[in-house]
């Protein structure tokens, strides 16, 4: 994710020919000669746009910001995938053609603007924590109802189960999505009102509002999976299951489910001379290992957690393991550090994440994620559906 916004920073991460074009789109003239700008004159800039009207400042610093938030891995990976949809076999070689990730994500909301909205909410979902997704896979294997119908029947679901059950959610509003083999479903249920301090001009004012919160649905029909994000309104989530089946898989004898209950496998990263099955193509160099927890198999609530600088010593973890020898344990938790090999000129890159006993993962399902659990299937780790 992208770091904390500023203005300056973002004038500078932007180039200029960019600016100017943003600018032009918007009919805003801010008296900056962008063709020979540079970033010795940011002060100007920023002094000549916040000297905006307020309304015009406002749109543009909130566009500003959604793009500040793309500028990252994350976010181009979101955007390929939405070009991918849309059969746009050029979109990659375009944008990444393009230095910094700013002015790849600036390029984008200029020129392939279609593809915005989409992104954006892949990479909301992507950086869901895995604690939040509630996972069925006893879904029946049948193709998803795209249909406008079958979409407002979905959102008109969804509004009358929460304005029934809790007085909210008197307006639902679905976006579907594909995104590789899975199919994403947003809703937008309308909120409890609420009130919110803000400046209104000068003056400081309360304004009552109804904001939307957010459900995704992503369903897989090759695995019969529907995973659902439904943040503090988990007790709702068995209803949402069974709305999802009967409006857009046409499937009416849903029966009440559980969540996903695979284990994963930790026992093998006890072993230090354990390997992870990693293909030569894969663009991964290393998988570390660089924490693990251990449960005491004798005794109650004890637990032992390792963890060591593996920088050096990839071993390092496991040679403090022998080290201590402690008594019988099992492998309740790992900290797993993936190291993609570096481009010409660049950092390598690194994804580091948790495994936790039974069921927990950090990784997401999409991208470098991914393919990392498919790595981890291989090694035997990962539950297989």
């Amino acid at each position: 994710m992208a770091g904390q916004y500023s203005h300056k920073q973002f004038f500078r991460k932007i180039p200029p020919a960019q600016l100017a074009s943003y600018f032009a789109t918007q009919q805003v003239d801010l008296g900056i000669d962008f063709s020979t700008y540079n970033e010795k004159q940011v002060d100007g800039l920023f002094a000549a746009f916040t000297a905006l009207p307020e309304d015009q400042q406002t749109a543009i610093e909130a566009e500003f910001q959604d793009i500040h938030a793309m500028a990252c891995e994350g976010g181009v990976a979101a955007l390929i995938d939405e070009a991918a949809f849309h059969e746009d076999d050029s979109f990659v070689a375009s944008i990444a053609a393009i230095d910094g990730f700013h002015a790849k994500v600036m390029w984008a909301f200029l020129e392939k603007h279609h593809l915005w909205q989409g992104a954006t909410l892949f990479l909301h979902a992507d950086n869901v924590s895995s604690s939040y997704w509630k996972k069925r896979n006893d879904f029946p294997q049948v193709p998803p109802d795209f249909e406008d119908n079958a979409i407002k029947a979905l959102a008109d679901s969804i509004s009358a189960y929460f304005n029934k059950t809790e007085g909210r959610g008197r307006n639902c509003k679905v976006e579907p999505y594909r995104r590789h083999n899975k199919e994403y479903f947003f809703a937008f249920p309308e909120d409890f009102g609420l009130s919110a301090v803000e400046w209104v001009s000068n003056y400081l004012k309360s304004r009552a509002s109804h904001p939307a919160f957010k459900i995704i649905f992503v369903y897989c029909e090759s695995e019969g999976s529907l995973d659902i994000y439904a943040p503090k309104n988990t007790k709702a989530v068995p209803e949402l299951q069974k709305i999802f089946a009967k409006t857009i898989l046409n499937f009416d004898s849903l029966q009440d489910g559980t969540i996903d209950k695979r284990v994963y496998n930790l026992d093998p990263l006890a072993d230090a001379e354990f390997t992870f099955q990693v293909e030569p193509e894969s663009g991964i160099e290393q998988i570390v290992v660089t924490q693990l927890r251990l449960t005491l198999k004798h005794g109650t609530k004890r637990r032992i957690v390792l963890e060591a600088d593996t920088k050096n010593n990839p071993q390092a973890v496991y040679d403090l393991l022998a080290k201590l020898n402690p008594p019988a344990y099992f492998i309740t938790q790992s900290r797993i550090k993936v190291i993609f090999e570096a481009k010409l000129g660049k950092r390598a890159r690194t994804r580091t994440f948790n495994i936790t006993y039974p069921n927990s993962c950090a990784l997401g399902h999409d991208g470098d994620d991914l393919k990392i659990r498919k790595i981890l299937e291989k090694s035997g780790i990962e539950p297989k559906p």
